[in-house]
């Protein structure tokens, strides 16, 4: 564990690095061109934050729905529910970043192709990242690992657009990130609630 815990450590100083290089490239982007990716992508980051606030209530919500399933159909319809609980934040941080992506590229040219990549990188995992920091104590460990995860899959989509492989494939190995914040994310849904406010990160 302490292993793993070491690895994912040292992976959040390329995380760190690219987000500030996404920012030097926003900026270098405005005085290159095109500035309407900038432009674009501030709206699309702020969209992003108010997507992840709704996201997390319908989170919250569908928490409480595993509760009330689980007094009336038990425990392993709670299970079920839970699940889904853990699957669609990540759905959504899916599709949002792999728009993000394609959107801006769309937008860009040749001559800055790499800075519009930075700069959507900062676009599509900016709001995530940004939104753990702001969340209550007690949504902050998951709201984080959503976030890792979604660094995480931005390099796979990356990797996989440079290589030419299909949608499909892209938004596959998008995926599997995803198992850490669904896992934990079901497991936070059937949780005690009063032990939910002991959990920090």
């Amino acid at each position: 564990m302490d292993r793993i815990g070491t690895i994912m450590g040292v992976v959040t100083v390329p995380m760190a690095l690219l987000t500030v290089a996404s920012i030097v490239a926003g900026l270098w982007l405005l005085v290159a061109g095109p500035a309407s990716v900038v432009v674009l992508g501030i709206f699309a980051s702020a969209a992003g934050l108010a997507i992840a606030w709704l996201l997390e209530q319908l989170v919250a919500l569908l928490d409480d729905l595993a509760l009330a399933i689980q007094v009336r159909r038990g425990a392993a319809a709670k299970r079920g529910a839970a699940l889904v609980c853990g699957i669609a934040p990540m759905l959504v941080v899916i599709a949002w970043e792999y728009e993000c992506l394609h959107l801006l590229v769309r937008f860009g040219v040749p001559a800055t192709m790499f800075a519009t990549w930075l700069w959507s990188y900062g676009v599509a995992t900016g709001p995530w990242t940004l939104f753990a920091q702001l969340v209550g104590s007690d949504r902050r460990t998951l709201c984080g690992i959503r976030a890792y995860a979604g660094h995480l899959a931005y390099w796979l989509l990356s990797a996989a657009s440079l290589a030419g492989l299909p949608d499909m494939l892209c938004l596959t190995l998008m995926a599997l990130p995803a198992a850490l914040p669904v896992t934990v994310g079901t497991l936070l849904a059937v949780a005690d609630r009063q032990a939910l406010r002991n959990v920090r990160i």
